[in-house]
């Protein structure tokens, strides 16, 4: 069969139904290639969220996975990712733990306040009794060159309802696999995914899933490797068609990353250390960041999130105070979030 060659955004497709494969050092470089193909050679297509347009086998590459923040005006919304990925670590699926940073998710819910499909659950506690990241840090430090290290998302039960008086389920899982793979001593990181919204979705999962990789490559003392991410559909909403024409419109951004690498981290333990945290900012908004026993890191992300929570009030105080934050951010780079409010 037929190869598809990419070099950056150079790529020579016979077929619009041949997998296209995109390989670039940022997340912005990637949207802007991704999104420049489906509005040329995407087929419109009418299935149950409204009419996209898609391309079959999109194998997107992420060749520097710390550069997984946008610096796009329109698509820099890193507090909603932040939530999501504290979600998964979080074990759960209440929409009470989303909603705070995505306040839309409502929309996922089902009756009992759960969404179904949220990863939480699966990757931390598979079945009532697998924790899947777990057991896949223990696999590769046993043998590094294992290739069993999986994490399932999307299950057969998803497509048949337990409760007999839902026809479908509002949301389930768009992705199906993560697969850690370490290599010369470098870990990659290939999620597989049935669907991905090449607007809304695909920049969470990017920046959720990246910071999984480098989570574990960081536990288990190794070198953060490539992220690759391969999508059977993945589209565009006609909805969103013009907006995402502005964001092309914006050119390419710099290449710089805005994160920095992310420390060592001696334990799982530490995802209990850092939901205590969030826990905590979420029932009080002035809680000291400054106090905090972590990494000047995690204590950005942190004040990033209480910089959010102190702008959402309507209380003029809440706003200076959200002004001194930033001004205590370690990472600078981070005050870009802030520019526009």
């Amino acid at each position: 069969m037929s190869r598809v060659v990419i070099l950056k955004t150079k790529y020579i497709r016979k077929t619009k139904t041949m997998p296209i494969l995109i390989k670039e050092d940022c997340i912005d470089d990637l949207i802007h290639s991704l999104h420049a193909e489906i509005l040329e050679n995407g087929s419109l297509v009418s299935p149950t969220k409204g009419e996209n347009y898609e391309i079959l086998g999109a194998y997107l590459v992420l060749t520097n996975p710390i550069s997984r923040i946008s610096r796009t005006e329109s698509r820099s919304k890193i507090i909603s990712c932040l939530g999501e990925l504290l979600w998964y670590f979080s074990g759960q699926n209440e929409l009470g733990f989303i909603k705070h940073y995505i306040p839309n998710y409502h929309e996922f819910a089902e009756v009992d306040d759960k969404v179904h499909g949220g990863y939480g659950p699966r990757i931390m506690n598979m079945h009532g009794n697998i924790n899947q990241l777990k057991n896949i840090i223990n696999t590769l430090k046993k043998k590094n060159s294992t290739r069993r290290t999986v994490i399932q998302l999307f299950d057969a039960k998803d497509l048949v309802p337990e409760d007999k008086n839902i026809e479908e389920y509002k949301d389930i899982p768009c992705t199906i696999s993560l697969q850690f793979i370490i290599r010369e001593n470098k870990l990659e990181l290939f999620v597989n995914m049935r669907s991905n919204d090449a607007f809304k979705g695909f920049t969470h999962d990017v920046f959720a899933f990246t910071m999984l990789q480098e989570f574990v490559a960081r536990l288990l003392k190794c070198e953060l490797g490539n992220y690759h991410h391969y999508v059977a559909s993945m589209h565009i909403y006609k909805s969103d068609v013009d907006k995402i024409k502005n964001l092309q419109n914006e050119g390419f951004m710099s290449t710089k990353p805005l994160m920095r690498e992310m420390p060592n981290i001696s334990g799982l333990d530490f995802i209990d250390k850092i939901m205590t945290i969030e826990k905590l900012l979420r029932e009080d908004k002035m809680l000291d960041i400054f106090s905090l026993d972590i990494d000047d890191y995690w204590k950005d992300l942190f004040r990033i999130i209480k910089i959010y929570f102190l702008l959402k009030s309507k209380n003029q105080v809440d706003k200076i105070f959200a002004d001194y934050e930033i001004k205590q951010l370690s990472n600078t780079n981070y005050r870009l979030f802030f520019e526009s409010r």
